[in-house]
């Protein structure tokens, strides 16, 4: 038996080779190809629009004019739905005229899985996102079915959701730190198991280092750093446009409704960004 290498040492006929809901990688594409089978049936990823969405911004590496910010939504949920397994068909912008967000919507839509837009659902005077998809399908606009709710937790409150031009579309608010928490609990685990990633990510509980308080009434998501002791300290504060302070966390704190305040060494669920 000396240099023989015996049939069944490594596979033995009935073993399970790759499971259902296994993200392949090249060793498991070597493991089936090694077996002898030349195709696989997979999930297709789901395919994704990312639209910005607000005269005021400008891309990254343009100059900005007074009163204009960088677009950062489109690079972080674009990011965010490649990590999730998905396909990023589209990143765009528009500004707040609704034909032309009209127009890239529907370009959008006949091309994507889901749509998935940020901005212009809030109380202002330009919300083109709910101008345009507010309309409906029976007064002649595309939205057959969009709705329009504020949700009950900051950041992330003014939400919509249902269909554009029969594809299902998602509309983020547009400040960066809002719409990068929105996806992280409305969409994130959804997307990943649409692109077969079976198992869900469950949070984890975790002290919180200092004290603190909450507005009554709503779920709020803080974003918090993991230390060494493995304490989670709150960085950044509440507000939505501290996008660059949320490159500090790791973590989501996650206050239920009903907690207005808690002390230092508290304990909650914390979800992995």
């Amino acid at each position: 038996g000396d240099f023989v290498r015996e049939a069944g040492s490594d596979v033995a006929a009935g073993d399970v080779v790759l499971a259902d809901g296994t993200v392949l990688a090249p060793h498991h594409l070597a493991a089936a190809a090694a077996c002898g089978v030349a195709r696989v049936r997979v999930v297709a990823r789901p395919r994704v629009a990312v639209l910005s969405t607000g005269a005021e911004l400008v891309a990254p590496g343009e100059e900005p004019a007074a009163g204009q910010v960088f677009d950062a939504n489109g690079a972080a949920l674009a990011a965010a739905v490649r990590r999730a397994g998905g396909v990023v068909t589209t990143v765009a912008r528009s500004g707040d005229d609704a034909g032309t967000f009209a127009r890239l919507l529907a370009d959008a839509a006949a091309g994507a899985d889901l749509v998935l837009t940020s901005g212009g659902v809030s109380q202002g005077a330009y919300e083109v996102v709910k101008d345009v998809l507010g309309a409906g399908a029976g007064s002649g606009g595309p939205g057959g079915g969009v709705q329009f709710r504020s949700v009950a937790m900051q950041p992330g409150g003014p939400q919509g959701l249902g269909t554009v031009h029969g594809t299902p579309v998602l509309t983020f608010p547009g400040n960066p730190v809002s719409a990068q928490v929105s996806f992280v609990v409305l969409l994130r685990d959804v997307l990943e198991q649409a692109s077969g990633r079976v198992a869900p990510r469950p949070p984890r509980r975790a002290r919180v280092a200092e004290a603190g308080v909450s507005p009554a009434g709503k779920r709020q998501l803080l974003r918090g750093a993991t230390g060494p002791d493995r304490e989670v300290r709150v960085v950044g504060g509440p507000g939505s446009h501290l996008v660059a302070s949320m490159a500090r966390a790791d973590v989501l704190v996650d206050v239920p409704a009903d907690v207005t305040g808690w002390d230092a060494g508290t304990s909650m669920e914390v979800w992995e960004l």
